[in-house]
């Protein structure tokens, strides 16, 4: 026993260390943008171009317009141009500004610009951007698809079979699932983006739920497809599920990581969410906002973190100055907080770290 006794004390040693580190990575200090989440802005058209919002949790503070605190002298855009759409990807911020605008990118804790494309060919507008893995993505136009090289942050030649315009897009599996004005849901094979199937039409997308299935939306139906055998299950509702069919906006359709359960927007107030498999779920709207309130952009985003639905909202429903932020525990539909930020900011959507 005395024999084993400085093997045993090794041991214990290693562990200790080994679970020390661990809590020490946790922990490490990545940036002012790391504990909290963004707030993408439009920006006031033909007034203020847009720009990022950061909401700290450590502060329990909204900071504004920190990308231009962050970057002095740069600008997401012109006042003519609308910043619509941001994701996290490979440790970087994409933010995608529409109508002819840049596609900058930032490191996620610090903001700091370190990469932009300014243009695409043939004064194609972008939409939004998905990764595909460490050195591929792709960015969705008013006029098809470009594949992106992230190691020289340079777009290439638009992809074949596409030429309008496109929106949200998502990957899952060996595909990409992308939302075409004129054909609704194409899936393309991720390898060498040719088109696998048209699955066909739908008005908004995308989430992926916590079994691995692709979510979308028609008018009155959410859309379950299997990501490995592109197979479709149809969810009639009783209710319009929303999207904004004038301007582009991301697709206001999230998902739950904590249980299986999909959320969707109705009439600019409601949420409601569907528990796969539980079609009495999505009978009555499982949260609605106070009144005279409005979901503006996207409108809905889940926080993983928190396991909560944070709602954005306006005073008016074009828009208004008047921003709410609210938050409801997603699986119980309770209100857990909200703030007011006051200001033309024109919400359009909310990133996660």
């Amino acid at each position: 026993m005395y024999r084993k006794l400085p093997q045993l004390l090794l041991v214990l040693f290693v562990m200790i260390i080994t679970s020390c580190s661990k809590d020490d990575d946790a922990n490490v200090f990545k940036g002012r943008y790391d504990n909290g989440f963004f707030l993408i802005n439009e920006g006031s058209y033909n007034n203020v171009a847009g720009n990022v919002h950061f909401y700290s949790y450590t502060n329990d503070s909204l900071y504004l317009n920190a990308y231009t605190t962050e970057n002095p002298g740069k600008t997401l855009g012109t006042n003519t141009q609308v910043l619509e759409f941001a994701t996290i990807f490979n440790n970087k911020l994409f933010l995608v500004v529409n109508l002819g605008g840049p596609i900058v990118l930032t490191d996620p804790y610090t903001l700091k610009e370190t990469a932009r494309i300014n243009s695409l060919p043939n004064g194609d507008m972008a939409h939004a951007f998905v990764g595909v893995d460490a050195s591929r993505g792709l960015l969705s136009t008013t006029a098809g698809i470009y594949p992106v090289d992230l190691s020289a942050v340079t777009v290439g030649t638009k992809i074949t079979g596409i030429s309008e315009g496109v929106g949200d897009m998502i990957k899952a599996g060996n595909y990409i699932f992308v939302l075409s004005e004129t054909s609704g849901i194409i899936a393309l094979n991720s390898s060498d983006y040719s088109i696998a199937k048209t699955i066909g039409p739908a008005k908004t997308g995308f989430a992926i739920s916590k079994d691995g299935d692709v979510w979308a939306a028609t008018t009155n139906s959410l859309l379950k497809i299997n990501p490995g055998t592109l197979k479709v299950d149809t969810i009639n509702t009783t209710f319009d599920i929303y999207y904004n069919p004038y301007t582009y906006t991301s697709g206001s359709i999230v998902a739950s990581t904590t249980e299986n359960a999909i959320y969707v927007t109705s009439d600019y107030n409601a949420v409601y969410k569907y528990v796969v498999g539980n079609n009495a779920s999505i009978a009555t709207p499982f949260i609605t906002i106070p009144a005279d309130h409005f979901f503006y952009g996207k409108g809905i985003a889940y926080n993983p973190q928190k396991n909560t639905l944070m709602l954005s909202t306006t005073d008016n429903v074009y828009g208004g100055s008047i921003n709410t932020m609210y938050s409801y525990n997603a699986s119980t539909g309770v209100q857990t907080g909200s703030f007011i930020y006051n200001g033309n900011y024109y919400p359009a959507m909310t990133v996660f770290h």
